[in-house]
C-alpha cells in the first residue's frame, strides 16, 4: 500500500443538521430526503487569486481548499522538481447554468442568438470543463507534473487511487496528490445518485486529498467495503472514506 504522507478531508461536521434537498429549477421532481452541505461560500473561500471565482465551479473551490492545506507537505517535492508531483483527481463535469437555461425556454428560434448572448455569460462554460478545477488547483500549488482526471461517478476515486499507485511504483512520479470534490451543483447528478447509490444514507458535500509516495506493496483499493457508511459523498466517496 502506498505511504500516506499527508491527508485532508472537508466534510460536514456533526453540528450540521441534515436537510431535504430540492432544486428551485426542478421543484419536487428532484428530492433528496437527507442531505448535508458544507457551510462554505465560494466567493468568501480563501483562495490565492480572487479572479478565479468567475470561472470555477463550487466543486473546484472545494477541491482547491482541501489541497491547499497540504502546501507544506508538497513543497519539498516541488523544490526538487515541480514535475515530480502528479495530480490524480476524481471530479464530475461542472454544472450547466440552469438560471440562463430557464430564461431561454420560451425564446423563439429567430430571437435565440440575441437572447443567448444577453443571458449566458461565456465564462459559465469554463465551470463545466472537467479538468479546469484540478488544473487551477495545480497552478495554485505550483505542480507541473502529470494531470489525470477521472469523472466516473461510481469509480472515479478508485481509478485515481489505482493510477496514482501504478505511477508511483513505476517511478513516473515521486509523489502523487490524489484528490476529489463533490458538491450539490448539478441536480441531475444528485437524482442519479439517489436512484443508484444513496439508499438510506445521507448525501453530503465533501472534498479530500491524499499525498502518496511509493512502497513495494500493491493495494487493492476496490476490495475495501465502501458501502457500510452513514453518509455518501458522491464521486469523492472512496477517497473520503479512506480518511
Amino acid at each position: 500500500m502506498s505511504n500516506i504522507l499527508w491527508s485532508k478531508a472537508l466534510v460536514p461536521g456533526p453540528e450540521i443538521n441534515e436537510q431535504p434537498y430540492t432544486c428551485e429549477y426542478y421543484g419536487e421532481q428532484i428530492h433528496i430526503p437527507r442531505s448535508k452541505a458544507l457551510p462554505i461560500e465560494e466567493r468568501k473561500a480563501p483562495l490565492p487569486d480572487r479572479k478565479v471565482y468567475r470561472s470555477m465551479s463550487r466543486s473546484g473551490v472545494l477541491l482547491s481548499l482541501a489541497c491547499l492545506e497540504g502546501t507544506a507537505a508538497i513543497q519539498p517535492f516541488l523544490d526538487i522538481s515541480p514535475f515530480s508531483v502528479g495530480i490524480y483527481c476524481a471530479i464530475e463535469n461542472g454544472p450547466v447554468d440552469l438560471e440562463s437555461t430557464r430564461k431561454m425556454l420560451d425564446v423563439s428560434r429567430e430571437d435565440f442568438a440575441e437572447q443567448y448572448r444577453k443571458v449566458r455569460n461565456p465564462k459559465m462554460f469554463l465551470m463545466q470543463v472537467t479538468n479546469l478545477a484540478p488544473a487551477q488547483m495545480g497552478i495554485f500549488l505550483g505542480i507541473m507534473g502529470p494531470l489525470n482526471v477521472y469523472n466516473s461517478s461510481t469509480y472515479g476515486s478508485i481509478h485515481a487511487l489505482r493510477q496514482a499507485e501504478a505511477d508511483l511504483n513505476a517511478g513516473r512520479v515521486t509523489a502523487a496528490l490524489v484528490c476529489s470534490a463533490f458538491s450539490f451543483e448539478n441536480p441531475l447528478v444528485l437524482e442519479r445518485i439517489r436512484r443508484q447509490n444513496l439508499h438510506e444514507r445521507i448525501l453530503c458535500e465533501g472534498a479530500a486529498a491524499l499525498l502518496l509516495t511509493a512502497d513495494e506493496k500493491h493495494s487493492e483499493w476496490q476490495d475495501i467495503n465502501f458501502d457500510e457508511t452513514e453518509s455518501y459523498y458522491g464521486i469523492s466517496h472512496q477517497i473520503i472514506t479512506q480518511l
